[in-house]
């Protein structure tokens, strides 16, 4: 056997894997034990140090992992850290890790069953556990408006995505589908040209991944048109019932609710809109990718009530559920919508397989080779069971509550909004200070980049209305509220440090 080879995981490298493992683990606790947010430097400093060199010949294992320690681990975000904050990206459960090692070695490819064979079913019994969740799973429904007495039993399905923006794509590709098969239109065979645009409504608060879709689907950004929102951020349903009468039902291709917007963590009114879709015989896409995680709350599920209602539900697990990217879901009422977006290849899933009542889940997926993200969920159910699940998100809710409470308390800085979810949106502004709206502007988003440069914390800047706002998106049940505390005091000496810089004073970073 050739030197080569024995680069490669099988029965004769197994001893050499549990080797590199334990090497590589070594690496990554110190990392960890060194509890750095983030020690890389300024975008500049970091383009500099980044080289890449790839050669005829390679090199030993310990060489690259003595370049991972001292290069690229102190200039990565550390998600672990209670002062990380910035985005909806969490920390990892422990048996999140061991389940990417456990995906990784087996290299499942989700496509067909006999590259899959047990992971096909455990995806498939976990996308019915979820259904059966949300209450999503069977029921009586009717077929369309031209069918409207004839009824048959509906059987809810759904798929595992690489993430939101996938899994709304899936709901709009669905609904886009329908909309034109109402018309006597197969789109997926005969294409857009010629066809009347249908309209997709939703907030103006939506993932900007409702825009960008639309525009894959060969429907242009011009047919998304925004809905009002209210104080809170969540949908006015007076103004969508407005925009359907307007446009009318017939004309409207779907609506798509959100819950949980990137910012507010608004919710909109998923019950109210869902029977005014019901009635206007529109689907209603919903796009959960973080507050479906609500779902297994003990004190805050009721503000995804009416979330069983849509048609479609976008589902992400690598935001507030705490999994490695990337682990997402998209959920289906009724699966025999996935007809239209059937494609069968006789090496993946042939028309035999079907028959012989083989899964093959290619059927359902946008994506061919696909990996078994499903595993770490249910490993991650499994291991912590639904109320400590639980427990964990309510603690991320609870915590933004009290930050909020420690902002509106300090005289030098102004909270946004009550927290609706776990984002705590506020900035900066001084007290007897006289600064002009662009001043408060770009001393916040100064404040925001020396704390991470300067490895305090990681906060992000968002804005609302006409007002730059720093932004903490709270998903570390380990964030206490005394971590917070140490945040706002080290944002306020970052911004008046600051101020002293704009008076021609020495900036000192402790």
């Amino acid at each position: 056997m050739g030197e080569d080879t024995l680069h490669l995981l099988n029965e004769q490298t197994s001893e050499q894997y549990r080797t590199y493992m334990q090497q590589t683990s070594a690496v990554i606790k110190q990392w960890l034990d060194d509890n750095n947010v983030y020690s890389g430097g300024t975008p500049p400093q970091l383009q500099t140090a980044t080289a890449i060199n790839i050669n005829a010949k390679g090199r030993d294992i310990e060489t690259i992992l003595a370049d991972i320690q001292a290069k690229f681990l102190p200039s990565c975000v550390s998600t672990a850290h209670r002062h990380c904050l910035a985005h909806l990206h969490p920390p990892t459960l422990l048996i999140g890790q061991i389940a990417e090692m456990i995906i990784a070695a087996t290299n499942q490819s989700m496509d067909s069953w006999n590259q899959s064979p047990m992971a096909t079913y455990i995806e498939k019994e976990l996308v019915e556990w979820l259904c059966q969740r949300w209450q999503f799973d069977t029921g009586l429904a009717v077929q369309s408006s031209a069918q409207a007495n004839s009824e048959y039993t509906r059987q809810s399905g759904g798929v595992f995505t690489s993430g939101g923006t996938q899994s709304n794509l899936m709901g709009l590709l669905l609904a886009r589908n329908k909309f034109y098969a109402a018309k006597g239109v197969d789109v997926q065979k005969e294409g857009l040209v010629g066809q009347p645009r249908g309209t997709i409504l939703c907030s103006d608060q939506a993932h900007f991944s409702i825009e960008k879709n639309a525009a894959l689907l060969g429907l242009g950004v011009q047919c998304v048109e925004k809905v009002d929102t209210d104080s809170n951020g969540a949908m006015l349903t007076s103004h969508l019932q407005q925009k359907i009468e307007e446009i009318g039902a017939s004309n409207v291709m779907a609506v798509i609710a959100t819950a949980g917007t990137t910012d507010l963590g608004a919710i909109d009114p998923l019950a109210d809109i869902a029977n005014i879709c019901r009635t206007a015989q529109i689907w209603l896409h919903v796009d959960a990718a973080w507050g479906g995680a609500l779902l297994l709350s003990q004190r805050y599920r009721h503000l995804i009530d009416g979330i069983a209602e849509a048609d479609s539900i976008t589902l992400d697990f690598h935001k507030h559920f705490f999994l490695p990217i990337s682990c997402g879901a998209f959920l289906l009422r009724d699966q025999r919508d996935f007809e239209s977006i059937r494609h069968h290849s006789e090496y993946l899933n042939s028309a035999d397989d079907e028959k012989d009542n083989i899964p093959n889940l290619v059927t359902y997926s946008l994506q061919t080779t696909r990996r078994f993200d499903a595993l770490k969920l249910w490993m991650a159910l499994d291991l912590l069971g639904t109320d400590d699940y639980g427990a964990l998100i309510d603690t991320c809710l609870d915590t933004a509550r009290q930050a909020a409470e420690l902002i509106e308390d300090h005289a030098d800085f102004e909270l946004m909004h009550q927290p609706i979810i776990s984002s705590v949106l506020f900035y900066f502004k001084p007290q007897n200070t006289a600064l002009s709206d662009k001043q408060l502007f770009q001393l916040n988003r100064q404040i925001a980049q020396d704390l991470l440069i300067h490895n305090i914390a990681n906060v992000a800047t968002t804005q609302l209305g006409q007002q730059l706002c720093l932004k903490f998106t709270i998903l570390n049940p380990n964030t206490q509220v005394s971590d917070i505390n140490t945040i706002l005091e080290q944002v306020a000496i970052a911004g008046f440090n600051r101020l002293k810089i704009s008076e021609g004073q020495h900036y000192d970073a402790t």
